[in-house]
C-alpha cells in the first residue's frame, strides 16, 4: 500500500491522494486502507516516515560544519526525490520519527562548534527552514510553467530598479542552478562562532 500511494504521489502530487483513489489503484474497496491508517493525514505521516527510514547517512567529518554539510545534503537529496514531501512537511507542520538521530546530530555538531543550546534550537531552525524553502522552491522550478521571477529579476527597468538591474545578470545565472550546498555552507558559517 505505501509503495502504490508513494508512486501516486511522485506522479501526480498532493491533491491527487485520496483513499477512495488509492483504494482503486490497489484494486481493493474504497474503506480498505482505513484497516492500516486511520485518515488520509496519518497516510502522509506514515509515508514520510518510511522514507525517512530509508534514508543513508554517508560517514561524517569530523568538524562540525562538515557533519553538518553533509547530514543536511543527505536530507535535501532525499526530499527532492519526492518533491509532495516538502509541502506535505510545510503544510501540515509533520515530522518523521526516524529522522531525530540527524536530528540530535546536527545539535550536537552545534553545541560542538561553540553554540549555547537556545542558538543551536535557533540555528537548527534556520537551516531547516532554508532547507525546506529551498526544496519549495526546487520543486516549483521544476514546473513546465514560464518563470514570472526570470523575467522580472532578468530585466527590470534600470531607472526605477537600479541595484535589481546591476544584479540581474547574477540572477539569470543563478536561475537555474541548485546552490543549495553552496548557500548552506554560507548560512553555516554565518551562524557559527568565528574561530
Amino acid at each position: 500500500m505505501l509503495d502504490a500511494a508513494i508512486g501516486l504521489l511522485d506522479a501526480e502530487g498532493v491533491e491527487a491522494l485520496t483513499m477512495r483513489r488509492l483504494a482503486s489503484e490497489l484494486g481493493v474497496s474504497p474503506m480498505a486502507p482505513y484497516r492500516y491508517v486511520g485518515s488520509r493525514d496519518e497516510l502522509l505521516m506514515v509515508l514520510v516516515d518510511s522514507l525517512a527510514a530509508r534514508l543513508v547517512y554517508p560517514p561524517r567529518p569530523q568538524d562540525p560544519k562538515g557533519a553538518m554539510l553533509v547530514l543536511w545534503s543527505t536530507i535535501y537529496d532525499s526530499l527532492a526525490e519526492h518533491p509532495w514531501v516538502p509541502e506535505v512537511l510545510a503544510r501540515r507542520r509533520l515530522m518523521a520519527p526516524s529522522v531525530l538521530d540527524a536530528i540530535e546530530e546536527i545539535h550536537a555538531a552545534l553545541r560542538d562548534a561553540g553554540l549555547p543550546i537556545d542558538a543551536a534550537v535557533r540555528a537548527y531552525r534556520l537551516m531547516w527552514n532554508f532547507t525546506l524553502g529551498a526544496l519549495l522552491v526546487r520543486a516549483g522550478a521544476s514546473s513546465e510553467a514560464p518563470s514570472r521571477q526570470q523575467a522580472l529579476r532578468g530585466a527590470p527597468d534600470p531607472e526605477r530598479y537600479p541595484m535589481l538591474a546591476a544584479a540581474a545578470a547574477a540572477w539569470t545565472a543563478a536561475h537555474d542552478r541548485d546552490t543549495y550546498r553552496e548557500d548552506l555552507g554560507a548560512l553555516i558559517d554565518a551562524l557559527l562562532p568565528a574561530a
